[in-house]
């Protein structure tokens, strides 16, 4: 009786381990992810510029067939409807912003060489709430529509652009331990 006693509790935390290793997995912090359907931006002043956009992790990723001077990143405004929930200032060269990535060839032909990035998690964190307690976005509890606005300007005419983002949900997850479940 005791041998079967010990065979059960051994495949008891046999399984019990398999699951955790399946199953549980930890998120080292929290995080907003953002899914940006907009579809590409056509500047017509500006036919070296490919795509202004963002990843999934929050990242702005700008995107240009050729280098282009004078271009200057200026803020971020963050809206809901036509609420200015918060604003990054950002006035940096865009050819100053972070590498990012390889180049490739574009559906069109044109070989992408120049790929930036600038980083917006904190930003999100700081107007969203680091726990997503300002306006629960993510949650279907938000009233109305989320919205992103990239100011560029032009350094030589001192004109400022703006690109709308305006298909665009945005993801909370918390960190810590959580439990995959996988749908069949």
């Amino acid at each position: 009786m005791r041998t079967f006693i010990g065979i059960v509790v051994t495949f008891f935390i046999f399984f019990i381990l398999i699951f955790i290793i399946r199953f549980v997995y930890v998120v080292p912090e929290n995080h907003y992810s953002i899914l940006d359907q907009t579809g590409e931006v056509r500047l017509e002043d500006y036919p070296e510029l490919k795509e202004v956009s963002f990843m999934y992790s929050t990242d702005l990723l700008i995107e240009f067939y050729k280098k282009i001077d004078n271009l200057e990143l200026e803020k971020i405004n963050f809206r809901i409807n036509d609420e200015v929930i918060g604003t990054v200032e950002i006035n940096k060269d865009i050819n100053d912003l972070e590498n990012f990535g390889q180049t490739y060839t574009a559906n069109n032909g044109k070989k992408v060489v120049i790929r930036k990035s600038y980083p917006l998690q904190k930003e999100f964190l700081r107007i969203l709430g680091k726990r997503n307690e300002k306006y629960k976005v993510g949650t279907g509890t938000i009233e109305g529509r989320f919205y992103i606005d990239i100011y560029i300007k032009d350094l030589k005419t001192n004109k400022t652009f703006i690109i709308k983002r305006d298909n665009i949900s945005i993801y909370y997850e918390s960190g810590g331990p959580k439990i995959f479940i996988p749908s069949v």
